[in-house]
């Protein structure tokens, strides 16, 4: 982690100034509670940078911070700020009400409405947190049920501990995760939190019924098998453990069939594969083999079928040039001839 601020041989005035200017740089205007000649023990480290900023906080002292509708005049961040503590307390006194966020909790603050916080020193005279600013379309993308929730919620249970787990793999390896990796991350990160809330909007409709489960079994096992080309109905009931009859039963009772669910994700799959960049290269017959099926010829009849045109022409509708060999362009080439 990347140390953003430390006290350490500051006089009082200079380490309130200086914590001043971190705080307004990395979170956003405000004012403290203390005085500038008031001892400040306090570091400020930073474990991420993007798609959220990650900071864990150690103070040794009582350390209170406030901000009011004019800093948000000044400075509308939109940012939420969820708090991880570690050690002590946080309290946090709203318009609508006070809440404490203890040691193994969590809680979130909107920046956009009136807040004061105050850190609380365990018996040991020490705070440590770990503060998640989450910008504000990603909170809303992932959390758009919690822009009301004023509680704290616990990381010690089922959904917690997934939040915990995710918050340290963030920390331990921020500094060396690319951003392609940090992104889904966050995603999975930001979801469990939803989790943890309650704040879902699909944990509040009726109760899953077991034809339900059963389908999401069935598409499960679908999708961790669609590069078997011998992928089939039978195969994929006794999979899960189920009789054919049974699974025509879950496919008619959530009007869907098996055709659907299998090449309605084989197909985009392969159209993926196409111009990805680690694949864009390959071969129509190589994608074809990646993707389960069974030959170039029979991929490309169902590819025009879905898509309204063969995967060499949708390589170049994307400005790929096609670098499949003669004899393959041969094949399809009769393979049209024939469908036409």
């Amino acid at each position: 982690m990347q140390t953003l601020y430390s006290s350490t041989g500051k006089n009082s005035t200079e380490a309130w100034q200086s914590w001043f200017t971190t705080v307004s740089q990395e979170f956003y205007d405000g004012e403290h509670d203390g005085e500038l000649n008031d001892p400040l023990d306090l570091t400020f480290d930073k474990a991420l940078a993007y798609p959220i900023s990650l900071t864990h906080l150690t103070s040794r002292a009582p350390v209170g911070f406030r901000r009011s509708w004019q800093h948000i005049r000044n400075n509308k961040v939109g940012t939420r700020v969820i708090w991880f503590i570690q050690r002590g307390a946080l309290k946090i006194s709203r318009t609508q009400g006070m809440c404490t966020i203890k040691a193994g909790e969590a809680g979130i603050v909107d920046t956009n409405a009136p807040f004061h916080a105050k850190l609380i020193c365990d018996a040991d005279s020490t705070h440590e947190s770990y503060q998640a600013l989450v910008p504000a379309h990603l909170f809303q993308r992932h959390l758009p049920q919690a822009e009301q929730f004023q509680s704290s919620f616990s990381v010690n249970t089922p959904d917690g501990q997934v939040v915990k787990r995710l918050l340290e793999i963030l920390i331990g390896s921020g500094d060396h995760l690319r951003r392609n990796t940090a992104e889904p991350l966050i995603d999975s990160f930001l979801e469990a939190i939803a989790d943890s809330t309650g704040c879902r909007v699909t944990d509040l409709p009726r109760r899953q019924k077991l034809s339900d489960k059963r389908l999401a079994d069935i598409e499960n096992y679908i999708l961790m098998r669609l590069t078997d080309p011998d992928l089939c109905y039978e195969k994929v009931a006794a999979g899960c453990g189920i009789s054919p009859r049974y699974l025509c039963y879950v496919l008619k009772a959530n009007n869907t069939c098996f055709s659907d669910l299998l090449w309605g994700n084989r197909l985009p799959k392969a159209r993926e594969l196409l111009v990805a960049p680690a694949t864009r290269d390959y071969l129509i017959h190589e994608i074809a083999f990646m993707s389960g099926f069974k030959s170039a010829a029979h991929f490309s009849r169902m590819f025009k079928t879905a898509y309204g045109c063969s995967p060499r022409e949708y390589r170049a509708a994307q400005g790929i040039t096609d670098t499949s060999h003669p004899t393959e362009l041969m094949e399809n080439a009769e393979m049209a001839r024939k469908a036409a």
